[in-house]
């Protein structure tokens, strides 16, 4: 038994013969294969929060959590496995580490009526109640991502007009890239009179090289970094290599600090977007500190805590709880079901007032989800590296909501498409707060 499934049920056997019936959870992860230097650290935040929960508060409303985890790999027929067994086992909420295995879920939680937390960044219909009423996707960035990359380069210049004439490119994975991202940066091109070369990136070593030789070649005045964890890290060295200055680039998705931190100051001020703050300056993260890593219940390394990728997994945990704590107040004490979470979820807002009081001011910026968004439209953080750990070079830059809900809109259609026997929702909404 995993450790965390082994402190959930001596947490239980240790309450009264009366108490409520554990919360289950279950968290597929990435903790191995080919996504495992990030699957991993956003597993150990999901974790650590939890049972941070479980180990100070006794869990969620005094209930008692069970978190089961199930290690995919990114394997979708591992995935499946999983999701059968927490669906036998009466989870409420299941959390998918990635795109493929969000979409092979799609139809049996649906069916099952178990709601999908996804962490998935290139899942952009994962954010369309109307399309996918049983899945959920708080951590999509790239479509919303881009624009407020945009608009704070052009904070800088002085506004939006100063983008005439200025060359923004985007490198990005040529096999895993999501076309509504590229989509979403011609149409701010078209829009801001800007051009934007872009560039495959095909992922060998030898293919980083001679992109970047060629970028050197004629470079743009800004890049753009599609590509997520070790991808970005690599794009950095490789910048570095042909003289591309660092502070001329900026990642959309979720860079590995291990990678910049082999640059160390070579690669100061470079910068990335993100919905939350890195680091761990946060009575939470003393908390779990205390309750949880000195109690030998973390797998989370030493100097892990307050990592890029660790902190996506303490925000989505947050939301987790949150929405699990909706539903108890709406269920009056009766056992919570898939169905409840999903309402709550749809009524989910956290203002700033109420990450302070989860020991959280400052680390993410007010988020409300609806019926028909599922994934938010936070204002997003700019993080600047100052070569040896991320700073904020920039809080609270709004999306372009106008475009980012056209693009949805356009890939809500091509879902429907390609997918022509898909249902129409038949869930009701439920009234806003």
């Amino acid at each position: 038994m995993r450790p965390l499934a082994v402190a959930a049920l001596l947490s239980t056997l240790c309450l009264p013969a009366a108490a409520a019936e554990p919360v289950r959870v279950t968290l597929l992860t990435n903790r191995t294969g080919p996504n495992s230097a990030i699957g991993a650290r956003v597993a150990n935040g999901m974790h650590d929060y939890l049972e941070l929960l479980n180990q100070r508060d006794g869990g969620i409303g005094s209930v008692p959590i069970l978190v089961e985890e199930c290690e995919v790999a990114s394997d979708v027929e591992r995935a499946r496995n999983c999701y059968a067994a927490a669906r036998e086992a009466g989870s409420v909420l299941i959390t998918t580490p990635d795109r493929g295995v969000t979409l092979a879920l799609l139809q049996p939680s649906s069916r099952d009526r178990i709601p999908i937390l996804s962490l998935a960044d290139g899942f952009p219909a994962g954010t369309r109640g109307d399309l996918l009423p049983w899945v959920f996707n708080p951590s999509a960035t790239v479509l919303g991502g881009m624009t407020i990359a945009i608009r704070y380069l052009a904070n800088r210049l002085g506004g939006l007009s100063e983008l005439q004439g200025l060359s923004i490119g985007l490198v990005y994975s040529d096999a895993r890239a999501d076309p509504s991202a590229l989509a979403v940066l011609r149409e701010l091109a078209t829009r801001y009179g800007f051009s934007t070369p872009l560039f495959a990136d095909d992922e060998t070593e030898a293919g980083k090289a001679a992109l970047w030789t060629r970028i050197a070649a004629s470079p743009p005045d800004h890049i753009l970094l599609l590509g997520q964890g070790t991808q970005s890290g690599a794009s950095v060295e490789e910048a570095l290599k042909v003289g591309f200055p660092p502070d001329r680039m900026i990642a959309l998705r979720w860079p590995d600090q291990d990678g910049i931190r082999r640059t160390g100051s070579a690669s100061r001020g470079f910068k990335e977007v993100s919905r939350h703050a890195f680091g761990d300056a946060f009575p939470a993260f003393d908390a779990i500190d205390l309750f949880v890593t000195d109690r030998g219940l973390s797998s989370t390394p030493k100097d892990g805590s307050g990592e890029t990728h660790y902190n996506r997994g303490v925000y989505n945990a947050v939301l987790a709880a949150e929405a699990i704590a909706e539903a108890q107040r709406a269920r009056r004490g009766a056992p919570v079901r898939g169905e409840d979470v999903r309402r709550s979820f749809e009524s989910l807002s956290v203002d700033e007032s109420r990450w302070k009081v989860f020991g959280l001011a400052g680390f993410a910026h007010s988020v409300t989800l609806t019926c028909r968004d599922h994934g938010g439209r936070p204002a997003g953080f700019i993080q600047v590296w100052d070569g040896a750990k991320w700073l904020r070079a920039a809080g609270a830059v709004p999306q372009m909501n106008d475009l980012v809900e056209a693009r949805l809109d356009a890939v809500v259609a091509d879902f429907r498409t390609a997918n022509p026997d898909w249902p129409a929702r038949t869930e009701p909404c439920a009234p806003p707060p």
